[in-house]
């Protein structure tokens, strides 16, 4: 009976630690769906990067977020694009060398 327990016990337990996992690897798109419902998260995402050193990017890359939610409610672009084009900034901005220009032109752009 104990070996049941047990059993049942440690299948629990490997499995609630599977379903975290997967929540983890979940991105803000998968979780929220909308651009502009993910938000925050992709502002939390932004910041659990590298926390000192993407903290001085913070607002810029908050307003960079309002900017794109903006043009969505105005009807510039769609949702699909939104996302699209927050992916293209985000693999752009890794690869900068100046990040603080970078994100300074971007948000000119959307702005």
């Amino acid at each position: 009976m104990k070996k049941i327990f047990s059993l049942l016990f440690l299948i629990i337990l490997f499995n609630g630690c599977a379903i975290n996992k997967k929540f983890e690897k979940e991105t803000c798109q998968e979780i929220n769906g909308l651009f502009t419902k993910a938000v925050s998260c992709l502002e939390l995402k932004f910041l659990k990067i590298n926390p000192k050193k993407y903290e001085k990017y913070e607002t810029t890359h908050n307003l960079i977020l309002e900017a794109l939610a903006d043009q969505i409610y105005e009807n510039r672009i769609n949702n699909v694009q939104a996302w699209e084009i927050y992916d293209d900034i985000m693999l752009d901005f890794n690869k900068s060398k100046n990040k603080d220009e970078f994100l300074m032109s971007v948000l000119a752009r959307y702005n």
